[in-house]
């Protein structure tokens, strides 16, 4: 009798279990998620779209008034980003005499959300030497300069390093603002299986993307209390329809560039980091240093991980002071 009632026992286990996995894997294709659809109307009034090989781009330009332009440079954000992450700064550098451009990746901002877009950094750089191609013949004859100053915030490090590696001939200098360069966590097959991708999509459209949340991630990352107006410039853009698909679809293709390539990169490297950065360590730039040297290395004090927000004065002299170096 002891036999047969715990045979019927682990059956009943066996069940419940087999229930409990078969509604893991159903249940998340029953929560709606979003779907991409954007009509494109220019949020800000300094804002560009154009359009390479069916992707449309957000860009912003912030340019001198009744000024000589000084230098072009371009302003990439990281991860959860937007060009909002330059609101304060992209103004300020074009009142030094320079045309500023701040762009959005795909996937997020105000650019499309594809859902099979390759997000590794050697394309993303090849897409967006494109978009700046479009600016270089609007701009012919009024700079003398062809190369362009990339500044890439975080995973937008990432971003530009790779296109000094695509178009070295085209590029000036390189800002890294507490750069991400290398891939911290290996893409897992177990997280790329559909049922996971799924639950990671619910996860963020219908959790995550709160005021609640976005207020403690940008605490976190600024080392301060965001303003409501910061909590609303992270979050509007997050929530247009098709961002958790498409930042799923991101996880799957992310990959960074070998550091050990930009060994014989001509660009000269300026790095700032903020002093209380928790977000990304200053140790993220030992593989960098060990194959370049020459990396000069600017601390801004009391600043976290997104020191041209929080501390924008000082992240702009260090900026301008680097930038007027390579005319």
């Amino acid at each position: 009798m002891k036999n047969k009632a715990r045979r019927k026992s682990g059956r009943t286990i066996v069940k419940i279990i087999a229930i409990i996995l078969l509604a893991f894997i159903i249940l998340p294709y029953l929560i709606p998620l979003s779907v991409p659809a954007f009509d494109h109307q220019t949020p800000f009034e300094n804002s560009h779209f154009v359009t390479i090989d069916g992707v449309t781009f957000h860009y912003r330009i912030d340019r001198p008034e009744d000024k000589t332009i000084t230098g072009k440079v371009l302003l990439v954000h990281g991860l959860a980003g937007s060009t909002f992450s330059f609101q304060a700064l992209a103004p300020r550098l074009a009142e030094q005499g320079f045309f500023v451009l701040s762009l959005d990746l795909p996937g997020f901002g105000y650019s499309d959300r594809p859902l099979d877009y390759d997000h590794s950094q050697q394309n993303r750089a090849r897409d967006i030497w494109r978009v700046l191609r479009s600016i270089d013949e609007e701009l012919s004859g009024k700079i003398a300069s062809d190369g362009w100053h990339l500044a890439g915030h975080s995973m937008g490090g990432g971003s530009i390093v790779a296109m000094s590696l695509e178009e070295s001939n085209r590029t000036k200098s390189l800002v890294l603002i507490d750069p991400a360069l290398t891939d911290r966590s290996q893409n897992s097959f177990i997280a790329t299986l559909p049922p996971m991708s799924q639950w990671f999509q619910v996860a963020i459209e219908h959790w995550l993307l709160t005021e609640s949340n976005i207020t403690r991630f940008l605490g976190s990352a600024y080392g301060r209390e965001p303003t409501p107006e910061e909590v609303e410039g992270y979050l509007a853009p997050l929530r247009l329809p098709g961002t958790a698909r498409s930042l799923s679809s991101m996880f799957k293709t992310s990959k960074s560039e070998d550091l050990e390539n930009t060994r014989d990169m001509p660009a000269p490297i300026l790095a700032i980091w903020g002093e209380n950065d928790t977000w990304v360590p200053l140790s993220e730039l030992d593989p960098l240093l060990a194959v370049r040297d020459d990396v000069k290395v600017e601390i801004i004090e009391g600043a976290g991980h997104c020191p041209m927000e929080t501390h924008t004065d000082a992240t702009l002299d260090v900026m301008t002071a680097w930038l007027l170096r390579f005319p």
